[in-house]
């Protein structure tokens, strides 16, 4: 195999920076919608948790380039060298600070072949080398602009690209099949229990506790079995040995993500509890930043251990561990907004989480209810683990591809 090396500039009709300072925010939700390089990862661009602005603002800052679909995302800072293809139809976005837009040339470089290379062990290591920064790492535009990368035949790019972008069709096309489950999960939440509607129906109101007739208010503490944080523990920093920690860094927008984990040397009887559970309801109780984040599990069943940053709820048997997680969800504002501490470090305490009322349905309506979210949670489960192998698979053939280690007449491309 004998690939030329070019620049990639030379390679795209657009190699261009965002406009390096902060847009103005619109205070409203409006058509217009930033991306910031927490929206950029693993390949993937978030389209959904995002800022706002006026249309004159967006108009100023799409001076140089509006992305469109086909283009492809590189983050030059906070971090360096994430990567995200940009397959929404959508021209209603624009780029926040420290991201670079690349639109290749069809007739030099296969878009999806960009996105995968700058994603390859080769590539990557490249971008960690030459980052620099005294505190934050980060690349300059002339970097960007003159990256070189391995550039076959077109025809083999395409073949490459197919192959992977099958991959990651399947887990794009998995993810709006689990945001459509959790509104719907959302929404069938505040119908019955903020709204009284059971069934399209509203229930009979009981004019003295203002709730349905045989429903009641409770603190969470008499709702719970568990309310407690993980436990102290020494840590492996090499992460050779030992058990996973789940630590606050690994919850991100009701999410978890096993990127940053923590390995514990050792553990004994008394942290039985900690292991991490199906359903499993997780607050960040400590950490300047991250506090009051909150997560469920529904796909993870690993042995793992819950970090003594991290505050998990679990109901008792005769109460609702999905009722239990949209109630606390509602909340992560508060608890954001109650932390305890001086600058750096803040603290949620457990009582303030156990001094929450929650409304009590009679135990016909929790049983109904459970039935339809138990169903719900096992299907975003099984999509998130399907996620989890399809990405496993992908990662382990692009090195391979990308140094021709596989010859991809190999391998039969399916549309």
């Amino acid at each position: 195999m004998n690939w030329g090396i070019r620049p990639v500039s030379e390679l795209c009709t657009y190699a261009i920076d965002c406009v390096n300072k902060t847009a103005p925010l619109s205070e409203v939700e409006t058509p217009y919608k930033m991306l910031r390089t927490t929206n950029i990862k693993d390949g993937y661009i978030d389209f959904d948790n995002v800022r706002y602005v006026e249309k004159d603002v967006f108009d100023k800052w799409t001076r140089r380039a509006v992305p469109k679909y086909g283009d492809v995302l590189f983050t030059r800072e906070a971090p360096v060298g994430e990567v995200g293809r940009f397959t929404s139809k959508s021209e209603n976005y624009f780029l926040g600070q420290r991201t670079f837009l690349y639109r290749a040339n069809p007739n030099k470089l296969d878009w999806n072949y960009l996105a995968y290379i700058l994603q390859s062990p080769q590539i990557q290591g490249w971008v960690n080398g030459i980052a620099y920064g005294a505190t934050v790492p980060h690349l300059k535009v002339g970097d960007m602009e003159h990256l070189m990368i391995p550039v076959p035949p077109l025809p083999t790019q395409k073949k490459i690209a197919k192959i992977l972008s099958n991959y990651d069709d399947l887990i794009e096309n998995n993810l709006k099949r689990i945001k459509l489950l959790e509104e719907s999960a959302r929404l069938t939440y505040e119908e019955w229990f903020l709204r009284f509607r059971v069934d399209g129906k509203k229930l009979e109101i009981d004019p003295e506790s203002g709730l349905p007739f045989g429903w009641e208010r409770l603190r969470i503490e008499d709702y719970l079995d568990i309310l407690s944080k993980g436990p102290s523990l020494n840590y492996d920093l090499g992460g050779a040995r030992g058990v996973p920690v789940l630590n606050q860094s690994c919850i991100r927008n009701g999410e978890i993500e096993l990127t940053k984990l923590l390995v514990a040397k050792e553990l004994n009887d008394k942290n039985k509890s900690s292991y991490l559970r199906i359903n499993d309801i997780l607050i960040n109780s400590m950490g300047k930043g991250t506090l009051g984040r909150v997560s469920k599990n529904v796909s993870i069943d690993t042995k793992m251990i819950i970090h003594n940053c991290i505050t998990y709820l679990r109901a008792k048997d005769i109460y609702s561990q999905y009722m239990l997680f949209y109630f606390i969800s509602a909340h992560q504002q508060y608890f954001e907004s109650i932390a305890i501490g001086a600058t750096g470090q803040s603290t949620l305490k457990k009582e303030l989480i156990s001094n929450l009322v929650i409304t009590l349905p009679d135990q016909n309506c929790m049983n109904r209810y459970d039935l339809i979210l138990s169903s719900i949670w096992n299907k975003t489960g099984l999509l998130k683990k399907q996620n989890q192998l399809l990405k496993e698979a992908r990662d382990i053939l692009l090195p391979r591809l990308m140094t021709g280690m596989i010859d991809t007449d190999d391998i039969e491309v399916t549309a």
